[in-house]
């Protein structure tokens, strides 16, 4: 098996199918049976993250103290429990890592520790947090992030100074690159991924009004039609955001925003994701230290194997964070 190039087999050389299978029943009992131990030696912590803001965090530590350590970044509406962050967890964890699966506000059945609600431009909080979590452990931090917790890994990256985050490396799986062409993919995509990011919006936003009823209501979710009309209502109601437009370009890192990056940082994308489009690498900024993984198949952040266990992107990501990987992956870069 490569470390450096994903094969699909099978029913895994359909996109859908490798982005469904990753989040399916059956896997989620292989990998929570995988993860069993590493489940309980988990602790979960607050993380202070400036301006009374708190995070809440799951960190494995090693017995060596100055173990390489790790932060795991999860996807929009994903948390740290979700299948991906288990598995490549415990698979660092296995190989001698500190792991802190992090999550965002409002995710992870947090809504309660922040009165304002998430939103992706909130990237200033996630700094901090990593900072602090780095300052505990006091070795430098390198940060693994999916979907949009790999657009979070990649500012982090060009947005802050050693000053800030002693950073040692990054890895950004099927990062969200420009949030206008995401949401559009998604638009057009099979309608279940929309309706999936819509019921677990509706439910987390629920939770937050349950947690402060004098600033949301549950009602208001019950009147959006589509994920484009929720955002831009959520947007400029609750976050103060102009338009749906300048939200959107908040986060998006098209364009000069990565020409910053100031430590390796390999992006991983699929050509068959039903969810990113992977074209959109075109409008990044060039940079020597960012190198590109382009794969003909995997999905949305599935690249399974057959037997559904660890897949190949847990294999990549170590490799990544060996500084010999980055001359060894410039032969697949496309």
């Amino acid at each position: 098996m490569s470390d450096t190039q994903y094969i699909a087999r099978g029913i895994l050389r359909n996109g859908h199918t490798n982005s469904v299978l990753s989040g399916s029943v059956a896997r989620k009992i292989i990998v929570h049976r995988q993860c069993e131990n590493f489940l309980k030696q988990g602790q979960q912590e607050i993380v202070p993250a400036g301006h009374g803001i708190n995070l809440s965090a799951y960190i494995n530590r090693q017995q060596a103290d100055h173990a390489p350590l790790v932060i795991l970044l999860h996807g929009w509406l994903g948390c740290a429990e979700s299948l991906y962050m288990l598995s490549l967890g415990e698979y660092l964890f296995s190989h001698g890592y500190h792991v802190v699966r992090l999550n965002f506000r409002d995710h992870g059945n947090t809504e309660h520790l922040n009165k304002n609600i998430f939103h992706s431009c909130r990237i200033q909080e996630v700094i901090n947090g990593c900072s602090h979590i780095q300052g505990c452990f006091g070795v430098p931090v390198s940060i693994i992030g999916f979907s949009l917790g790999g657009n979070f890994a990649l500012r982090i990256n060009a947005f802050t100074t050693e000053r800030d985050l002693e950073l040692e490396k990054t890895v950004s799986i099927c990062p969200v690159i420009d949030p206008a062409n995401t949401l559009t993919s998604l638009e057009n995509s099979l309608f279940m991924y929309q309706n999936y990011f819509m019921q677990r919006w509706k439910s987390t936003f629920h939770r937050k009004a349950k947690a402060f009823p004098e600033i949301y209501s549950k009602k208001i979710f019950g009147q959006f039609k589509s994920l484009r009309e929720a955002t831009e209502v959520l947007a400029v109601t609750y976050a103060g955001f102009e338009s749906l437009e300048s939200y959107l370009n908040g986060y998006s890192i098209a364009g000069s925003r990565l020409s910053t990056v100031r430590v390796p940082a390999s992006i991983v994308l699929a050509k068959d994701d039903p969810i990113i489009p992977w074209e959109d690498r075109h409008q990044l900024a060039s940079n020597k230290k960012i190198n590109f993984h382009l794969s003909d198949h995997g999905g949305h952040c599935g690249f399974l194997e057959p037997n559904l266990t660890s897949p190949w992107i847990n294999r990549f990501c170590l490799t990544s964070l060996t500084p010999v990987s980055y001359t060894h992956l410039r032969a697949h870069e496309t």
